[in-house]
């Protein structure tokens, strides 16, 4: 992501309200899940990952409940975008959506596709969508 941009993301966040960080927080958690849910099989790595992921949140203890209540419940991240709202978290959550894809050592199709309906929803350009998901994928493996 680069030092610069990450420093406008913490600076977005330093700014915001608490109400607004704490949408951001909770929509990037949703789209962690979705992609989890993506091959229709929640494996116990990405449960495990989305587990400490909300737990490591600072979200209020009922969104925490809410939240780990919907890793094994079908979700959808229509509207996404307006509660995702800073272009480098985006990016980010499209970083760890695919490093959770990877977490259960395989790639289904329907995770490669579902990657590119979350890059489009969170307006992120087919390329660096790409460069994203192959950076990780590299880190990764």
């Amino acid at each position: 992501m680069g030092a610069e941009r990450v420093a406008s993301l913490r600076a977005f966040f330093d700014r915001a309200d608490a109400q607004t960080r704490m949408r951001e927080r909770r929509a990037a958690i949703e789209a962690c899940i979705a992609m989890a849910q993506a091959d229709r099989d929640v494996h116990v790595e990405e449960s495990h990952i989305l587990k400490q992921l909300v737990a490591s949140s600072g979200l209020d203890a009922d969104v925490q409940d809410a939240l780990v209540a919907r890793v094994h419940r079908a979700s959808s991240i229509e509207g996404l975008a307006r509660r995702l709202t800073h272009p480098v978290l985006r990016e980010l959550m499209l970083a760890l959506a695919w490093e959770l894809a990877l977490a259960d050592g395989r790639i289904d199709g329907a995770e490669t596709a579902f990657y590119r309906v979350l890059a489009k929803e969170l307006d992120v350009d087919e390329e660096r969508a790409a460069a994203i998901r192959d950076a990780v994928s590299e880190r990764v493996t």
